[in-house]
């Protein structure tokens, strides 16, 4: 039986990673406030924004509502304002928080909160549990390793799901709204009791490939607002401080929570769901009837219908196996209208043939710098036009006669406008802006002079409104009100839109002439992207398998006319349970500070050591010290190894910075005492190696496809300090190589289900050579193309390699070329290789045991590997063949960490020419590291 590693391949989604390494331009300026609780850093322009979240962090920093410890330490805080994702997060080595400042398009999603302040508070959140958690076992860990060894430690005793719950709750019970009080935000798991599917915990845990599984932001809040409900306002901080102590060794948060609920882990997660079952708002059922039959093996959402002539429907339709595309349904069925280009918004507007949606673009060398463009798509002839370029533009609408666009533009300064556009070149015609207005939000079209649009108001209230092209004025049509609404459709003086007036997200029609609002839905589920059209209303309705599309006749008589005060009752289906003295802070009784503002340098604490920790990897033990400064632009590393073959032992240093267009990087490790045997001598040297590079890594999003490039060279440079005979004999010898590199990639997103991309190919080429006295050289070239299989969820991935070296054995260089599966394979002058893989699914088995493993998934590959070696004078060849089969095992361990693990079993059809082996073997498929370095 052999062991080999599995180098698992990895495509981004469109969704910003956590962290970008130089991911700002080198012209951005920065600036800084400083209190007690936080740094901030921000671009130049946005000090207002600065100000007020400063504010916020200080008030709670010195409050500590709902107070988890008294401990404090400073937080660096970076504003991103040139990315249209709306996230943020929290991080240790280092420690440090980045806000990304545009809000986020869909008033479902986030609420009525100001977007800052929502983001204030619930990221501080993390701030005070990660200053807290710095206790006992935790703290020890943190002191031996740094930030990584407090966040293998916290992560390991506390799970995901109250780190997010938690501070979800953070932001419910510190403002008027929050996540806490949205329906779409629970509407998750009305949907699952709904539909009478019972989950396992490790399901709801670790989720599923196949079906609908709230995530452990919704998880977290059920069980986080159940202990302050069951057990008072310390329960979770004395479990959270018990758990991040150790006090327990084994399952150190269950024991926490049975220590301090007096029931075991198990009861006390049943009693939370019966809980929220019990507790909920009850609405009054119906029965749903959908347009299409659910999908019951997959999830299948359809989003934004709009009526199209007499009998047809326009919808976006996507699913675990599909990625989104346009659609069209008439009489003879469901028709494909075109693929989706890449966005990061289900909504879409659609008049008289044509659709028009914003598409996600980004800037190929600054990861924090990204846009929203609009695409105009007309459905009869298939043709799609970009009409804007670099823009932050979402939610576009577009008039009857196809010449006006109106899109919400959030600029980076923090000001958000609706422009009217020209479709035939794009030009501004007009901009909608109030000073009282902090976010417009789903512009629709009454007429060619006015239109319908969401206002999200300062004091976390929003409005519908109507704009005056024209003027430029806005005129409130309703009253400002906590409660969420949005998705606005315009048609015959009415307009229709989903709000949570009654604790669900559900449709009501506002009478235009009169400012008179009716109740079209009742029901459990949500309601979203209302429609009417052919005496029909249509609609998005959320369900456990999915957004499924309904459809209903349009009755007038039957609606339910509803007063002001049913639109300011705020009648929340999960009820918050507020500790005590606790209210909501974003009042005009916050103190807003005037704190000092100061330029600060890019240069700032560069060497920004963080965290020191061991690693092994066989025959080299190492101790490293890492660095990164706060605006990840500078990365270090000094180390110690000690290799245990060769009973050396070296020190060493990397580093790279990446503010500037090329990333530059240099290194260098000084080894004792090698030794080996030439003749009948042994030879002793220290030997030195040191490189410097420089690489330009692009990465597009454009169209339907995601693209990098990286193009590098570094140079080498070793030299052996002998020692004794050899040091007279010989002197000091020299090895000088250079290292260029070029790699290509281009591919499709993938769905849920998809093993890899539909469509990709990776393409990479190295090339070595020496460039002192001695002569050596080796040249590497790989080719990966990815291609659909026969079902959705199958992928059919062809290989293709070549490696040639030089044979005169002055200079050797590694080998890195993938033999044939199977093989023990030899270093040979020359060598190609093709290889076919079929990867399929075959099983999701939503399924674990002891919360220890969990496994999601169970995969096969066939696979044939072809590979040609030459003699060392390239007259000869022999073929290398094999085939074979692969399972994989996609799991979760202890309901937090993701590994994939299998075996293979592979036939050689010729022998080994390492050791003239042929036959079966079998072998295990492990990861190359469980734990990063």
């Amino acid at each position: 039986m052999k062991k080999i590693l599995l180098l698992s391949s990895l495509f981004i989604s469109y969704a910003v990673p956590a962290q970008q390494f130089g991911g700002n331009p080198p012209s951005v300026s920065w600036k800084q406030i400083n209190n007690k609780a936080v740094r901030v850093i921000f671009p130049t322009g946005l000090d207002s924004q600065a100000m007020r979240i400063a504010s916020i962090i200080d008030y709670l920093a010195i409050n500590k509502p709902d107070s988890l410890g008294n401990k404090l330490k400073q937080i660096n805080l970076i504003l991103q304002n040139e990315t249209v994702i709306p996230n943020a997060y929290v991080g240790l080595g280092p420690f440090r928080s980045e806000f990304f400042t545009t809000p986020p398009a869909n008033n479902f999603e986030q609420g009525s909160t100001p977007w800052i302040d929502q983001l204030a508070l619930h990221e501080y959140r993390h701030v005070m549990q990660y200053n807290n958690f710095n206790r006992g076992l935790s703290k020890t860990l943190h002191t031996l390793l740094g930030d990584d060894g407090l966040s293998i430690a916290t992560n390991a005793a506390i799970p995901d799901w109250f780190f997010e719950g938690d501070a979800v709750f953070s932001e419910t019970i510190l403002s008027k709204q929050g996540r806490g009080r949205l329906p779409l935000f629970m509407n998750g798991f009305s949907a699952l009791w709904q539909a009478n599917k019972k989950y396992s915990w490790m399901k709801l845990r670790n989720g599923s490939l196949k079906d609908y599984v709230p995530d452990h932001y919704q998880l977290g809040y059920l069980l986080v607002n159940y202990g302050h409900k069951k057990y008072g306002d310390d329960f979770w901080k004395n479990v959270t401080q018990h758990a991040a102590s150790w006090k327990s060794l084994i399952y150190p948060f269950q024991s926490a929570v049975k220590k301090y609920a007096g029931v075991d882990y198990k009861t006390f997660m049943q009693q939370a769901f019966e809980s929220a079952q019990n507790t909920t708002k009850k609405l009054s059922a119906d029965e749903p009837h959908f347009i299409f039959p659910v999908n019951n093996k997959y999830v299948t959402n359809y989003y934004s219908p709009y009526a199209a002539g007499n009998d047809s429907l326009i919808y976006l339709k996507a699913s675990y196996r599909q990625r989104p595309a346009f659609y069209i349904k008439d009489k003879s069925g469901e028709h494909k209208i075109k693929t989706r280009d890449i966005s990061i918004d289900e909504q879409f507007g659609y008049k008289n043939g044509k659709i028009v949606y914003a598409a996600y673009q980004k800037e190929p060398r600054w990861g924090w710098v990204d846009y929203s463009v609009i695409k105009i798509l007309d459905i009869r002839s298939g043709e799609e036009k970009q009409l804007t370029h670099k823009s932050k533009y979402f939610s576009p609408d577009i008039t009857e006669d196809g010449t006006i666009i109106a899109a919400v533009q959030n600029e980076p300064n923090g000001k958000s406008e609706i422009h009217i556009l020209n479709t035939a070149n794009g030009d501004l015609i007009q901009k909608i802006k109030s000073a009282a207005i902090i976010q417009f939000a789903d512009p629709k079209f009454v007429d060619d002079q006015n239109l319908v649009t969401i206002v999200k108001l300062k004091n976390g209230e929003m409005a519908i409104a109507l704009a005056e092209i024209s003027t430029g004025n806005t005129i409130r049509l309703t009253s400002p009100s906590v409660s969420v609404s949005g998705s606005p459709f315009v048609k015959d003086g009415y307009v229709y839109f989903t709000a949570g007036y009654d604790g669900n997200d559900n449709i009501y029609a506002l009478r235009m002439n009169d400012k008179k609002i009716f109740k079209l839905t009742t029901g459990q589920a949500g309601k979203y992207f209302a429609n009417t059209g052919n005496g029909n209303l249509t609609w998005s309705e959320f369900t456990a398998a999915g957004y499924q599309l309904r459809q209903e006749k349009w009755v007038i008589s039957k609606w339910e006319e509803i007063n002001a005060d049913d639109i300011d009752s705020h009648a929340f289906r999960f009820p918050v349970n507020m500790p005590t003295g606790v209210n909501n802070i974003l009042t005009e009784k916050l103190p807003v500070g005037s704190y000092p503002v100061s330029k600060y340098k890019k240069g700032t604490r560069l060497f920004n050591f963080h965290s020191w920790r061991p690693y092994y990897e066989d025959p080299v033990f190492s101790y490293s010290v890492y660095g990164e400064n706060v605006l990840n632009t500078f990365q270090s590393e000094l180390y110690y190894q000690y290799n245990q073959n060769e009973k050396t032992h070296a020190t060493g240093a990397n580093f790279i910075y990446g503010a500037w267009f090329p990333q530059f990087s240099v290194g260098s490790q000084y080894t004792f005492n090698r030794h080996t045997l030439t003749g009948n001598k042994t030879r002793y040297w220290d030997q030195l190696d040191t490189y410097a590079g420089l690489n330009i890594p692009l990465h597009f999003v454009k169209g339907k496809t995601f693209r990098n490039f990286n193009i590098g060279t570094n140079y080498v440079f070793r030299n052996d300090y002998n020692k004794g005979f050899f040091k007279d004999s010989l002197g000091n010898t020299q090895l000088q190589y250079l290292h260029h590199f070029i790699s290509w990639s281009q591919y499709v997103p993938q769905a849920r289900q998809h093993i890899f991309p539909r469509l990709g190919y990776v393409l990479s080429l190295a090339d070595r050579y020496a460039v002192s006295g001695k002569k050596g050289n080796q040249m590497l070239a790989n080719a990966t193309v990815y291609l659909p299989g026969f079902i959705q969820n199958h992928s059919l991935v062809l290989n293709a390699a070549f490696q040639q070296r030089d044979t005169l054995g002055q200079v050797v260089f590694s080998d890195r070329f993938a033999y044939s599966r199977g093989f023990t394979g030899r270093y040979f002058s020359r060598m190609w290789k093709l290889a076919v893989n079929y990867h399929f699914p075959l099983l999701y088995p939503d399924w674990g045991f002891g919360n220890i493993l969990y496994i999601n998934q169970i995969r096969a590959n066939t696979y044939f590997d072809f590979t040609k070696v030459y003699s060392k004078d390239k007259t000869q060849n022999v073929n290398q063949r094999s085939v074979g089969g692969e399972i994989y095992f996609d799991t979760r361990w202890w309901n937090q960490y993701p590994l994939t693990f299998g075996f293979r079993i592979s036939h050689l059809l010729d022998r080994d020419q390492f050791d003239l082996s042929k036959g079966s073997l079998f072998e295990i498929i492990l990861p190359v590291s469980i734990i990063p370095r």
